[in-house]
C-alpha cells in the first residue's frame, strides 16, 4: 500500500475520530443548556423583559433538543455515513443556540437590576467555559457557540460607557481570547494524540500480523499437547473443586446467619445494642430487680450541640465523633450494665442492680465529666455536652418502653434548663410534654386560621416624650387554648421550622402597617431569630414586599440577639450586611446578658443596642447596675449607636437614665404594647401622656 494512500485512509479515520466526542456530548451539553435557559427565563420572569426572555429560552430549549437528537441519530448508526450532513446541521444548531445565549447576554445593556445582570453574565462566562470541553473536538462549532455570547457580552460593556465598563469590556476582550486560545489547544492535542495513536496502532498490528504467523504453527503443536493434559487435569480437580465450594457454602451460611443475627440487634456505627437488644436487656433486669428487690436505672442521654458540630465540621466526622462518645461511656459503667445507642445523637444506658438512686446520680455524673472533657477528631478539638434523663424501677414504669419514655422526657427537660445537666422522671412532666404537644400541633394550622396578630410597643425619647419608633410584638389567641405567651410558642416556630412561614407574615404585615401611615413617618422594630438570619431568601422576600408596598426601607428595623454572634458569625454577617444594604437598621436586643464583644460591634452593621431589662430594675439604688448602665451609654455615643433602654417601668428608672444622657425608653413606664388603631390614637398627642400597664 503506498504511502499517500496510507496518509489518505489515516486522516479519513482521525476525522471520524475526532468529532465521535462532539456527538457523544451534545446531549450533556444540551441538558446544560436548556437547564440554563430555564433559569435565566425564572431569574428574568419577574422583569419588563420576561416576554423576551420567555421567546429565546424556548428557541434555546427547542434548538437544543434538535441538537441531540441529530447527534443521537448520528452516533446510532452502525456505519458513519454522511459525516458532512451532520456536521454541517450541527455546525448550524450550536450557532443558533449561541445567538440564543448571545441575545440573552446583549438584553442585559437595559436591565437596571445590576444583581441579574451579574447572574446572566455568570451564566454566559460558565457556558463559554464549559463547552470547551463539548465542542473543542471541532473548533468551528466551539467559534459558532462562543462569539455570539462574546460579541454580545463586549456591547453591553462598551454600550454602558463608563470606565469601569470598558475596563470589564478590555478584561473579557482577554478571556475571550485564553477561551479560544485554550479550545484551540485542547483540539490541537486530541488530534495529535488520535494521529500517533493510530499511527501506533497500525504499526502494532504489522507487527502482530508477523509474530502471529510465526507462532500459529508452533501454537498448534502446543495446544494439542495441553488440551490432551488439561483434560486429564480438569477431570481430576472437578471433584475435589465440587468437594471444596460444598464446604465454602456451608461456611458461608454459617456466617452470613451469624452476621444477620448481629446486624439485628447491634448499632453499625458503634457496635452497641440497638433498640431491639436493649429492651430485651432491660426486660432481664427488670425480671432480676424484681427477685432481688433492687432499683433499675434507665439513663437516656442526648449529646448537647451535635448538631451543630455535625452541620459544620461534616458527618464523616460526626460519625467519629459518636464512636469515641460510646467509648467514653464504656468506660464510665460497669461491665453488666448495658450501654445502647438508641439512634442518632442519643444513648440509653441501663444501671442494673442498685441499691438507692444515688447510685444512677453517680453514673450520670461520671458521663457528663467524661463528655465535657475535649475530643480530638482529625485534628479537630470538640467540644461537646451531655443532657441526662432518668428513670427508676420499679418507681416510673414496669416496662421496658414506659421506662425509657420517661427517661426521654425528663432528658428533654435536663435540655430546656440549659443542658449538661441530669433530671430524675417526675409525673408532672408528661402533663408538661403533653401540653407542648397540643400546643405545638395548634400552632401548625394557627398561620392558616388567622389566630396570630401584632402590638406595637411605641418607643420615646427620654428628654422630649416624644415617640421615636415601635417595636412590633407577636401574639397568639388560639380558639381552643386562648391566649398563649410567646415564651411558650416562639420556641416552638424555630423548633417545628415554622419561623420561616411565619417570619414572613410578621414581616407582610408589619409593611401593611406602616404603608396604611398609621405609624407615621417612624421606624418598626422586627424580631429575628437564629434561623432567619441564616435564610438569604427572608432578604429577597423583603425586597419584594418592600418594593410592592412602595415604603422607605429605613422604617423597617430588625433586632437580633446577642447568641447569634457565637453563632456561626460569619454567616450573621453577611446576613445582616446583606440587610443593612437594604437601607433597614440593625438592632442588637438584650444587650449585656450574653457575648458581645467591641469586636462585633466593630465588625457589624450596629446601629441601636437595647439594653436590657435585668441592668434597669433597681438602678436608681444600685451603684453597681448604674455603672455599668453608664460605661455602656458612653461605649453607644462614642461609637454613634443608639441606646434604647427595655422594662422601664419607674419614674426613678427614666430619672436615672436622663441623669446618664440615655437616648430612647421602652417600657410600661410609657405604655403598653398597642394595637394598630391604639397607635394612630397614640400619636395624635404631641406629648404622650404615661400609661400604666393594665
Amino acid at each position: 500500500m503506498s504511502i499517500m494512500l496510507k496518509n489518505l485512509i489515516l486522516n479519513n479515520k482521525i476525522i471520524y475520530k475526532q468529532v465521535l466526542p462532539l456527538f457523544s456530548s451534545t446531549r450533556s451539553g444540551g441538558l446544560g443548556n436548556i437547564f440554563c435557559a430555564i433559569l435565566t427565563y425564572l431569574l428574568l420572569r419577574h422583569t419588563e423583559q420576561h416576554s423576551e426572555a420567555l421567546l429565546i429560552s424556548s428557541f434555546i430549549v427547542i434548538v437544543s433538543v434538535i441538537r441531540i437528537i441529530l447527534s443521537d441519530r448520528y452516533l446510532k448508526q452502525k456505519i458513519k455515513e454522511n459525516l458532512n450532513y451532520y456536521l454541517e446541521g450541527h455546525f448550524i444548531l450550536t450557532l443558533l443556540t449561541g445567538i440564543g445565549w448571545g441575545l440573552f447576554a446583549f438584553m442585559q445593556h437595559s436591565q437596571e437590576n445590576q444583581m441579574i445582570v451579574n447572574i446572566v453574565f455568570l451564566i454566559n462566562f460558565g457556558l463559554i467555559a464549559a463547552s470547551i470541553a463539548t465542542l473543542s473536538a471541532w473548533m468551528p462549532t466551539y467559534l459558532a457557540y462562543m462569539l455570539p455570547q462574546s460579541i454580545a457580552i463586549f456591547a453591553v460593556f462598551i454600550l454602558q460607557g463608563t470606565e469601569l465598563s470598558y475596563y470589564l469590556a478590555t478584561t473579557f476582550f482577554i478571556f475571550t481570547a485564553i477561551m479560544i486560545s485554550t479550545s484551540n489547544g485542547v483540539n490541537r492535542s486530541y488530534k495529535n494524540e488520535l494521529r500517533l495513536t493510530l499511527k501506533n496502532k497500525a504499526l502494532i498490528d504489522d507487527l502482530s500480523d508477523e509474530i502471529e504467523q510465526r507462532t500459529l504453527v508452533q501454537n498448534l503443536l502446543e495446544d494439542s499437547k495441553r488440551d490432551l493434559e488439561e483434560k486429564v487435569d480438569a477431570r481430576t480437580k472437578e471433584l475435589t473443586i465440587i468437594n471444596k465450594d460444598l464446604k465454602n457454602e456451608i461456611l458461608e451460611k454459617q456466617q452470613a446467619e451469624v452476621n444477620l443475627e448481629y446486624i439485628a440487634y447491634h448499632d453499625e456505627l458503634t457496635s452497641l445494642p440497638n433498640k431491639s437488644l436493649l429492651i430485651d436487656r432491660i426486660n432481664q433486669s427488670i425480671e432480676s430487680a424484681h427477685r432481688y428487690n433492687t432499683q433499675l436505672g434507665v439513663l437516656f442521654l442526648d449529646l448537647d450541640r451535635f448538631k451543630n458540630i455535625n452541620d459544620s465540621l461534616g458527618h464523616l466526622i460526626g460519625d467519629k465523633l459518636i464512636q469515641e462518645v460510646s467509648r467514653r461511656i464504656l468506660q464510665t459503667v460497669r461491665k453488666e450494665d448495658t450501654v445502647s445507642r438508641n439512634g442518632g445523637d442519643e444513648f440509653v444506658i441501663v444501671i442494673q442492680r442498685m441499691a438507692t438512686s444515688d447510685e444512677a446520680i453517680l453514673v450520670a455524673k461520671k458521663i457528663i465529666n467524661n463528655l465535657t472533657s475535649i475530643f480530638d477528631i482529625d485534628s479537630h478539638k470538640v467540644h461537646i455536652g451531655a443532657s441526662i434523663g432518668i428513670s427508676l424501677y420499679p418507681n416510673d414504669g414496669n416496662t421496658a418502653l414506659e421506662l425509657i419514655r420517661n427517661a426521654d422526657t425528663a432528658m428533654y427537660k435536663a435540655k430546656k434548663a440549659g443542658g449538661n445537666r441530669l433530671q430524675f422522671y417526675n409525673e408532672s412532666m408528661s402533663s408538661q410534654l403533653r401540653q407542648r404537644l397540643e400546643i405545638e400541633n395548634e400552632l401548625h394550622i394557627a398561620l392558616e386560621k388567622n389566630e396570630f396578630y401584632l402590638v406595637y410597643q411605641p418607643q420615646v425619647d427620654c428628654v422630649t416624650e416624644k415617640t421615636t419608633g415601635f417595636e412590633a410584638l407577636m401574639r397568639w389567641k388560639n380558639q381552643a387554648l386562648g391566649d398563649i405567651t410567646p415564651d411558650l410558642f416562639v420556641p416552638l416556630l424555630e423548633e417545628t421550622g415554622l419561623i420561616y412561614s411565619t417570619g414572613e407574615w410578621v414581616i407582610d404585615e408589619v409593611v401593611k402597617f406602616i404603608k396604611s401611615g398609621k405609624a407615621g413617618n417612624l421606624s418598626v422594630a422586627i424580631n429575628l431569630s437564629t434561623l432567619q438570619c441564616k435564610d438569604i431568601s427572608l432578604i429577597v422576600h423583603l425586597q419584594d414586599e418592600i418594593r410592592k408596598a412602595g415604603i422607605e426601607p429605613s422604617q423597617l428595623e430588625f433586632e437580633i440577639t446577642e447568641s447569634l454572634l457565637i453563632n456561626d458569625f460569619d454567616k450573621t454577617e453577611i446576613f445582616l450586611n446583606e440587610l443593612h444594604s437594604i437601607g433597614c437598621s440593625i438592632a442588637l436586643d438584650d444587650f449585656g446578658t450574653g457575648y458581645t464583644s467591641m469586636g462585633y460591634l466593630t465588625r457589624l452593621p450596629i446601629d441601636i443596642i437595647k439594653v436590657d431589662k435585668s441592668f434597669i430594675r433597681n438602678i436608681d439604688s444600685n451603684s453597681t447596675l448604674y455603672n455599668i448602665v453608664k460605661a455602656i451609654i458612653k461605649m453607644s455615643n462614642s461609637l454613634g449607636i443608639i441606646n434604647v433602654f427595655e422594662g422601664v417601668e419607674t419614674q426613678k428608672e427614666l430619672d436615672t437614665i436622663k441623669n446618664l444622657n440615655g437616648n430612647i425608653i421602652q417600657g410600661f413606664l410609657y405604655s403598653k404594647p398597642l394595637n394598630d388603631h391604639e397607635v394612630r390614637k397614640w400619636l395624635s398627642t404631641d406629648k404622650h401622656q404615661k400609661l400604666k400597664a393594665v
